[in-house]
Formats: structure tokens, sequence, C-alpha cells
């Protein structure tokens, strides 16, 4: 008993240790480009080694499980994190910067895609619910570190620098009690190395897998395009001031962190089926209130409906993956993990696309029909319940 506690702990402090890097380039982003003297949008150069790293750890979940196990994969993958973040804060010159960004999502993605794919097949709705909320802890962590380095003045580099010597004692500790994952749940830990290998091809040309996957993608290009514009809408479009603005963009991450942590436990009293009809439906209904809203009470509202709305979709479709598809698990929660970057990058991007050549209207009609959307899948998804339910 003492083992699987301290299993979900490990488990808990792996998301952790993802959520830390993930708030941070935006930050110091700014300074970098003072640092190298390049211009703002040399950041989607940034995100797009980033992508091909940690879409390369995606697509490659199944073989790299097999080859270290779910303990070797966090110890391996936390340092290449480490050793990026050292590449950041030391980068001579913006082509390092842009290698260092590689070896992130190369690490990021095997943490993603092995931490889900052992999470999904080990623990409950509940507690994938709640390792997602450390995610969020994680996240938050690292974008207080940012801002308490930057405001003492100091440089930027420090900031990459900080974050990896916090990982440095999460990284031995894994590496240390790696073995603690086949001990106390050896059926899930040796799992993916008794099935057969699966080709990538297979779960590509799979309806649920790609279905699921187009979920992903929707879902995280909707709650990022909510998370990187909201800023601009209140304080360009709705004459909100900078920090009233910032405490609403704040509370709407806050809700989605906070959301993961109590819907976690209603999940368990209803079902994964049942909880997610009713979040995808009140968050609809919160995307279209901050569309419409056009004071600051009705905008803040709307974003903590939306932000708690949205918490449960991601980890209970996660924690749906092998109860639909099982001997495809792992592999497709690489696929879906891989096109929820894709739509965390994507669209955002293309909202922005609409925003600097059409206006807000656009960006208000993108982010309604993405959400309309999301219900339509989600509810076609959910019609009818799993026979394992």
């Amino acid at each position: 008993m003492k083992s699987k506690a301290l299993l979900l702990i490990l488990t808990f402090i792996g998301f952790i240790s993802l959520g830390l890097p993930d708030a941070v380039n935006g930050i110091v982003w700014p300074s970098v480009t003072g640092t190298f003297g390049i211009p703002v949008s040399h950041l989607g150069f940034v995100l797009l080694f980033f992508s091909v790293g940690y879409l390369s750890s995606c697509i490659s979940t199944g073989k790299i499980l097999r080859f270290f196990g779910v303990g070797g994969l966090l110890a391996v993958s936390c340092f290449c994190v480490i050793l990026s973040l050292f590449g950041f804060a030391t980068a001579p010159s913006f082509g390092f910067y842009l290698a260092s960004a590689l070896v992130a999502g190369l690490g990021a993605g095997a943490i993603d895609t092995g931490l889900n794919a052992f999470a999904s097949r080990t623990f409950s709705a509940k507690h994938m619910s709640w390792l997602h909320a450390c995610w969020g802890i994680g996240a938050t962590s690292g974008a207080l570190v940012a801002t308490a380095v930057l405001s003492s003045g100091q440089s930027w580099r420090l900031v990459p620098a900080t974050i990896a010597l916090i990982l440095v004692p999460i990284t031995v500790t894994f590496a240390y009690k790696r073995k603690l994952w086949n001990s106390d749940h050896p059926a899930s830990a040796t799992e993916t190395k008794e099935l057969p290998e699966v080709k990538i091809t297979e779960a590509l040309t799979h309806p649920t897998v790609i279905f699921q996957a187009l979920i992903f993608f929707v879902y995280v290009g909707v709650e990022s395009i909510t998370g990187s514009w909201a800023f601009t809408i209140l304080t360009q479009d709705r004459a909100m001031s900078a920090g009233a603005a910032g405490t609403l963009v704040s509370c709407y991450w806050g809700s989605l962190t906070v959301g993961r942590f109590l819907l976690g436990h209603i999940v368990e009293k209803i079902g994964v089926r049942y909880l997610l009809l009713i979040s995808i439906s009140t968050a609809l209904i919160g995307g279209l209130l901050f569309i419409l809203a056009d004071n600051a009470i009705l905008s803040g509202i709307s974003l903590l409906i939306l932000g708690f709305s949205l918490a449960p979709i991601y980890p209970s479709m996660m924690s749906q993956t092998p109860l639909r598809l099982a001997h495809l698990s792992d592999i497709t929660v690489g696929i879906q993990a891989g096109a929820a970057l894709v739509g965390q990058v994507s669209l955002p991007s293309l909202a922005g696309y609409f925003l600097k050549n059409h206006g807000f209207n656009t960006v208000y009609t993108f982010l309604a029909i993405a959400m309309v959307f999301l219900w339509f899948l989600i509810i076609s998804l959910f019609r009818k319940p799993l026979p394992q339910q």
C-alpha cells in the first residue's frame, strides 16, 4: 500500500515537472529577442522546433516504453528537459536556442505520452483529473519563478537555469525509484512489453483513433485560443486595464486547475460519460457568453465558467483511451498528445491571423465555430455509453 501511494505521488510530481517549463518561454521571450536581436515573430521558429521534437516522441511512445519502461522513460526524458533548459540559459546564438527547443520537445513529448499512457491504464478517472491539475500547478509555479527572477532585475538566462536546477532532484528521484513502477502494478507496468508491437499506420487508419485525435486537436485549440487571446481582447476590444485583464486571464487558468481537482470527485459518482456531456455543454455556454460579453463582470464570469467546464475534458478523454482502444492504447495516447500540440500551436495562430487582418469579430466567429464543433464531436462520441461502463 505504501508503494502504491508513493507511485501515485511520483506520478503527480511527474506532471508537475512537465508543466514547470511550459509557461517560461512566453514570459522570457521579449528578453530573448533583445539578446539575439531577432523579431518577436521568430517565436514561431521556436514552437516549430519544439513541435518537431514533441511529435517525434509522441509517435514513438510504444517503442520508448518497451525500451526504457515507465520509470526509465521519466528519468531519461527529464534529463533531456534539463539539458534543454541549460541550453536555453547558455545559448550563444539563436540557432543554439532552436536546437535546445528541439531537445525540450523530445523530453516533454516522452514525459507527456509516457505518463498519460501509464496513468490511463493504472489510475482511475478521478486520479487522471488530479494528475492534469498537477500540470497546472507546475505551469503556474514556473510562471511565478520566471516573474520573480525578471522582476528582481536578473538576466532572463537565470529563469531556465533555475527551472533546470529544480528538476535535478526530481530526475534523480525518478532514476532511483525507476523499479517502483514495476513493483506495485506489475500488470500495468509490463503490459506494453507483453502486447504485440503496433505499427503507427494501423492506429492512424483506425476510425476511433482519428476521431479522438480530432477531439484533442480542437479541445486544446479552444483552450489555447482563449488563454492566448483573452488578454488582447479584454484590453484592446473591451478597454480594460492591463491589471484587470491579467487578473481575469489568471482566473481562467486557475479555474481550469481547480476544476480538475474538484471534478475529480464528481467523475466517480456520475461517470465519465455524463461528466463530459455536462462539461462540454456548460463550456459552450461559457464560451458563447465570453464572445457576447460587453463588460468586465460578464467577461470574468464567462472565463471562470469556461475554464472550470473545460477542466475535465483532457484527462477524462485520456482515461477512456484504454477502454475504447485496448491494444492501440499506448500509441493512441501519443497520437492524441501530438494532435493536442498541433491544435495548441495552429488554432491560436490562425485566430491571430484573423485578428490582424480582419478584426476582433472574426476571432469571435472562429472561436464560436470551434466551440460548437467541439461540442458536436464530444456529444457524438459519448452518445452511447461504453459497454464497460
